[in-house]
């Protein structure tokens, strides 16, 4: 099997960069390529690369380009191959390379391979992991099922988007959309589920790193309302259990947690339709295999 090659994007955080890299440098298995995507408003990540890594190959953006851009270039640049588009603010376990190949090896149809992460939330790290399965490999059968992990109820959590890699020839010319707000991410993920087989694999093999300047900390009602639109126009693909859990929990109870009370006709609608989603929920398949499903990982205890 072909190296596979990582990709660390990094914006302004020399520290969280180097232990990144250090992070990537410490693989057991030495099958990849590593390039550290630079990508910030100064020169600091530059200069720690100078210094400590002269010898891993680095490229400077310039002009710096916008955040989804960035992550086009990047692979638009990749080789026909497998490819990682690391973040700078994590943390590469030791046998994420080997564990990434021995996976792919084995299922070479997968177009998105995720993992399961530790996650370090402001420094303390949590005992639970990204997501709880009762399976070595998790196989997502297909965007429906993918944005239900993400917006159902009584779900066992998600792979971590930093922990993807992905197959470059089955991507064919989807890129990420430049407007895509801060949904992007899944976005992506559910139009790469359209196309192919994503898997994720249960073992940790990533620390993911929850922090006030996480990319995602902060988003809009314009973001969800985008989102909200993408399902709308996918939902014959997505489901309308998926649009129903997600106008609950990210559109309507989120008016009626905001202090605005200058709608109340709004406000009114949300009130109507939380009050009937939590009967109809009940009413769905789904919501007892979800809770079926969670119940028993828990009971087998497993990571």
């Amino acid at each position: 099997m072909e190296k596979l090659s990582i990709f660390i994007l990094c914006h302004n955080r020399p520290e969280d960069a180097r232990q990144a890299v250090r992070s990537v440098l410490a693989q057991t298995d030495s099958a990849f390529t590593l390039t550290v995507s630079d990508n910030s408003s100064n020169d600091d990540v530059q200069r720690m690369m100078q210094t400590d890594f002269p010898e891993v190959p680095y490229v400077r953006r310039v002009p710096m380009l916008p955040a989804l851009a960035h992550f086009n270039r990047c692979i638009d640049e990749a080789p026909d191959g497998y490819f990682c588009l690391f973040h700078d603010d994590d943390l590469m376990g030791p046998d994420f390379v080997a564990e990434v190949h021995a996976s792919l090896q084995a299922l070479p149809t997968t177009i998105a391979l995720g993992c399961n992460a530790h996650i370090e939330s402001f420094g303390q790290l949590q005992k639970k992991p990204s997501f709880l399965s009762s399976r070595n490999i998790e196989t997502i059968s297909s965007a429906r099922d993918l944005a239900a992990r993400y917006f159902s109820r009584a779900q066992s959590g998600i792979a971590p988007f930093p922990s993807y890699v992905y197959h470059k020839p089955q991507l064919g010319q989807l890129r990420f959309k430049l407007d895509g707000g801060k949904y992007s991410d899944v976005t992506w993920l559910l139009n790469l589920a359209m196309k192919g087989h994503i898997r994720w694999i249960s073992k940790p093999l990533m620390t993911y790193r929850i922090h006030t300047s996480n990319d995602g900390a902060t988003e809009s009602r314009r973001d969800r309302l985008r989102f909200l639109a993408y399902i709308k126009k996918n939902r014959t693909m997505l489901g309308s259990e998926v649009l129903q859990d997600y106008r609950c929990s990210f559109i309507y109870k989120t008016f009626l947690k905001s202090a605005d009370l200058s709608h109340p006709s709004r406000n009114r609608l949300a009130q109507a339709f939380i009050q009937h989603y939590r009967w109809a929920r009940y009413a769905r398949f789904d919501t007892y295999e979800a809770l079926f499903k969670r119940a028993l990982v828990k009971a087998l205890g497993q990571p």
